[in-house]
């Protein structure tokens, strides 16, 4: 392993780590902020540095030729984090795609790209790949138009803000791409359990956005009895607590409520109006499909009787995917090559290699992250693993040349 490709990743995750640091800890670029764009052009000054052509489409999503022609390897991720997140989720694929592409050079007569897909974070908007659903033709402008951050700023207003319209632009993933490579951190902790170095992914679960409209009745705290009140808290209270038994009632359905806004927000007043947003997830469509219809009963009989008004809507839907397997054959043979320890798994957490995957072969390669900890300032990993993931993403980009020699001529 080259020291000169751990020293070089290691400086750069730091460079990327400081745009948008929080002072309380972590980094906040979110979705369509100057922060967020302001990693994408550290990404621009390096690539063109190493003698890439760089191109940003209109949904923000930027791209760097490495190497010119048609069909060609996609490689990256995102530079987009939630709230305070940490410093490898998604940064660890841009930095590794840069790498595996510079590694490859002239060892493929295919071309050769990496991107940073804008707004993978469903953090401001509540749905997430916004730029890669944007370059595969699967964001409408009907859905689009419902999306709204916490300061009641629309999803259109905030790229127009910065130059650029998703909804509106020509999509580009499609048959051009051999295959799309995203290189990630596990957000689990099944390698570290495991002592897996590498995960190779078989399959990314689906996940359905819901938000809930709770309307009760404000009243005064201290002379509203218990018996008269239309608490709207307290009917969104049994509704987090019904999502969570839904998530535990299936084998694989996760089911979170992470986000709620109350109002008036008084100590002293019963809430009357509650929102929240509710994430269900499986790698079993059917299962995630059922799981949010039985969610939808659960709040239709909550309204029932607790006399308070519920109205949802699905705010996304994103069915599991299946990744190409012959990638993930090719990286098998490497690892055993290599002498690289690995696991076949699925992943809980979405990515954009799964909106990408509509379109286009894709594959994804996991490293451990520390106690499995991600979106959050403690997320920690190895350079050294991302290291190793390079070198096996850049032998299975050459491994796959051959296989589909035919298609590139």
């Amino acid at each position: 392993m080259s020291e000169d490709l751990v020293g070089r990743l290691g400086e750069r995750l730091r460079t990327i780590a400081a745009i948008g640091a929080d002072p309380e800890g972590g980094n906040t670029r979110l979705a369509y902020t100057e922060p967020e764009r302001a990693a994408h052009d550290q990404f621009i000054a390096w690539a063109e540095a190493d003698g890439a052509r760089c191109e940003t489409d209109r949904a923000g999503n930027t791209v760097a030729v490495y190497r010119e022609g048609e069909p060609y390897f996609l490689l990256g991720s995102h530079l987009d984090t939630v709230v305070r997140g940490g410093a490898y989720d998604g940064v660890a694929g841009v930095l590794g795609g840069m790498e595996a592409a510079r590694l490859t050079g002239d060892r493929v007569s295919a071309g050769v790209r990496v991107v940073v897909f804008a707004g993978e974070e469903g953090a401001r908007f509540g749905r997430p790949n916004l730029g890669s659903a944007a370059a595969a033709g699967l964001l409408d402008e009907q859905s689009a138009e419902r999306l709204r951050d916490a300061h009641g700023t629309g999803l259109a207003a905030a790229a127009a803000e910065l130059g650029f319209e998703p909804v509106a632009m020509e999509p580009w993933i499609g048959e051009e791409i051999l295959c799309f490579f995203e290189l990630h951190i596990e957000q689990g902790r099944q390698l570290e359990a495991g002592s897996a170095r590498i995960g190779l992914v078989d399959a990314i679960a689906g996940s359905v956005r819901l938000r809930f409209d709770l309307v009760g009745r404000a009243d005064h705290s201290g002379a509203t009895p218990m018996p008269m009140r239309s608490d709207a808290l307290a009917a969104a209270s049994e509704l987090i607590l019904a999502a969570e038994e839904v998530g535990r009632g299936y084998r694989s359905t996760v089911a979170t409520v992470g986000r709620i806004e109350v109002h008036p927000n008084n100590v002293t007043t019963v809430p009357g109006e509650v929102k929240l947003w509710m994430d269900i997830r499986d790698i079993d469509a059917d299962l995630q499909r059922q799981a949010a219809a039985t969610v939808f009963e659960r709040a239709r009989a909550l309204a029932k009787a607790r006399d308070v008004g519920i109205s949802g809507e699905v705010v996304s839907d994103q069915a599991p995917v299946v990744l190409e397997a012959w990638p993930r054959m090719i990286a098998h043979r490497e690892c055993a090559k290599r002498g690289l320890t690995y696991q076949i798994l699925p992943s809980g957490a979405g990515h954009d290699a799964a909106i990408v995957a509509r379109r286009a072969p894709s594959t994804m390669f996991f490293i451990p992250c520390v106690d499995g900890l991600s979106h959050s300032p403690r997320e920690q990993a190895s350079v050294e693993d991302i290291a190793a993931a390079v070198e096996l993403m850049g032998a299975v980009m050459v491994e796959a040349q051959k296989s589909v020699a035919g298609a590139v001529g």
